[in-house]
């Protein structure tokens, strides 16, 4: 019996830290609008009531998200695109080269490639919607 009990201790020890152990985030239901934060160095924190939270880098680029419901982080990114241009970031200028192709770039360092004919033929640092806007912005100007 004062063999079993020193075993036991260590059971319920073992039992007690598994507990412990902190669970992964997840998502709450709900979770309303996002909340945009813009940090004074230019990163953003975007986060909603059920706890979700996404992060941006100086650049707009988002480098983290935890415990987001399917559709959240779009919205955080739609967000956060929405804020930065109307702080006036987000401007495209269309650079058309003389063997006809072109190239968008945003201030905030995407670039967007065209082929002679006008077609997308690549993308860096971008979030699918200045793709999108870089597209149009290629389509008005012919």
């Amino acid at each position: 019996m004062i063999r079993a009990l020193p075993l036991v201790a260590a059971s319920a020890l073992l039992a007690l830290s598994a507990c412990a152990q902190q669970e992964p985030l997840k998502a709450q239901p709900g979770g309303g609008a996002p909340q945009v934060n813009r940090h004074a160095n230019g990163s953003y924190t975007v986060r909603y009531d059920n706890g979700c939270i996404v992060t941006y880098n100086e650049s707009g680029r988002r480098s983290g998200s935890q415990a987001c419901r399917p559709g959240q982080v779009e919205r955080a990114d739609d967000a956060v695109q929405d804020d930065s241009e109307a702080r006036g970031g987000g401007g495209l200028t269309v650079n058309r080269h003389s063997n006809g192709s072109a190239t968008v770039s945003f201030n905030d360092g995407c670039t967007v490639t065209y082929n002679q004919e006008g077609r997308r033929s690549g993308s860096r640092n971008c979030h699918p919607k200045q793709v999108s806007r870089a597209d149009r912005a290629i389509q008005k100007r012919g």
